[in-house]
């Protein structure tokens, strides 16, 4: 995997991708997504359970309507990472 620099918050997430995050998919499975951020698919159920208990964990996640399908979107986990890098900063 190549190195992702860590993307500047803007206010529009949605617009290209930062440097190191073009190549990410612009729809990730939980599985491609761990791989990416090199955590365990567990770590994002834990994050996700978190997410539904309003607690701020992990990116957004989508739930595919009438499947059991959960699904990230690029520009919700850049604007995730960015978040983290301002939160670890503001410590």
């Amino acid at each position: 995997m190549s190195t992702i620099a860590f993307p500047v918050a803007t206010a529009d997430a949605s617009s290209e991708a930062p440097e190191g995050f073009e190549q990410m998919p612009m729809v990730m499975s939980p599985k491609t997504l761990a791989e990416i951020l090199e955590v365990s698919t567990k770590t994002l159920e834990r994050w996700r359970d978190a997410r539904a208990r309003g607690e701020e964990a992990g990116p957004v996640w989508h739930k595919i309507p009438g499947s059991s399908l959960i699904r990230y979107s690029r520009a919700d986990v850049i604007e995730w990472f960015a978040a983290c890098r301002e939160a670890e900063a503001a410590s």
